[in-house]
């Protein structure tokens, strides 16, 4: 497998309080990447408002960051994006901002589009958030020339692979997989190498990060912490070793917070 690192780490806070336009960037990634021989996934773009807005900031770090690899994936927004909406309006939002993130990937470089399934258990019924979005993802690839680029769909939320599974087996077509999230899945009561063992025949991506499972109390996301590839509860060797060989072809992605740890695990360990 090929290895990639996120430049979601390149965004600094601190101070930014919420306001989009406060928001800065390091170029921690690209010299990473550029340094190790990785790919990058490009994360500016999570924020929809850096797509309609060129802020002088954000174009030439995301360019600085194509410079650094020639390997280059791309996260789409995912922040209130439903395509499985019950409001038709809604779900024009989600298609509106897909197009203009494929269209990123075009402009990039960008090999594979990272979208979120965004499953609710207190919106939808299983069945409509399956069949919503086979509609949905049918009518987008229908109506759009992806010139090579692979969508795949992120597992978040969702506690059980048959969901994502449901949607990919009903569109079929080579053009949709999946992007296992071997951290969110962690947070699930379905260990993460069944996610891998149950999923593999649709994985094109992988976002790869640690984590101690699902807080007792609180909810389920605060134990999303994004740790070292070594500092959590998965054996993320055993992991890798058997995505490595059912989906040798697939990509993984670092998207933690210490990824210049994770980088030293993944030699220490055999992978790069």
């Amino acid at each position: 497998m090929k290895y990639y690192v996120s430049s979601i780490t390149d965004v600094i806070s601190e101070e930014a309080d919420g306001d989009w336009e406060k928001l800065t960037y390091v170029d921690r990634t690209a010299e990473l990447v550029s340094a190790n021989g990785l790919g990058i996934e490009l994360a500016e773009f999570c924020i929809s408002d850096n797509m309609d807005n060129s802020y002088d900031y954000v174009l030439p770090h995301v360019l600085k960051n194509c410079e650094a690899s020639p390997d280059r994936t791309l996260h789409a927004p995912y922040n209130e994006l439903f395509p499985m909406a019950i409001e038709p309006l809604v779900v024009e939002v989600a298609y509106k901002r897909y197009v203009q993130t494929l269209d990123y990937c075009k402009r990039f470089g960008a090999k594979k589009m990272i979208v979120h399934a965004n499953y609710s258990e207190s919106l939808y019924f299983p069945n409509w958030f399956i069949k919503r979005h086979i509609d949905f993802w049918k009518r987008f690839l229908a109506e759009n020339d992806l010139e090579g680029i692979d969508i795949c769909i992120e597992n978040v939320q969702e506690e059980d692979p048959e969901l994502i599974l449901g949607i990919l087996k009903g569109v079929e077509d080579p053009r949709l997989r999946m992007c296992l999230d071997v951290g969110h899945a962690n947070l699930s009561d379905i260990e993460p190498i069944e996610w891998l063992r149950r999923c593999a025949p649709y994985i094109s991506h992988y976002h790869i990060h640690n984590n101690f499972g699902a807080p007792k109390e609180g909810r389920r996301s605060w134990g999303d912490r994004h740790l070292a590839l070594g500092n959590g509860n998965i054996d993320m060797k055993a992991l890798l070793d058997l995505a490595e060989e059912l989906t040798p072809d697939a990509t993984a992605a670092i998207e933690s917070y210490a990824p210049e740890d994770c980088v030293d695990w993944l030699r220490e360990n055999g992978f790069i």
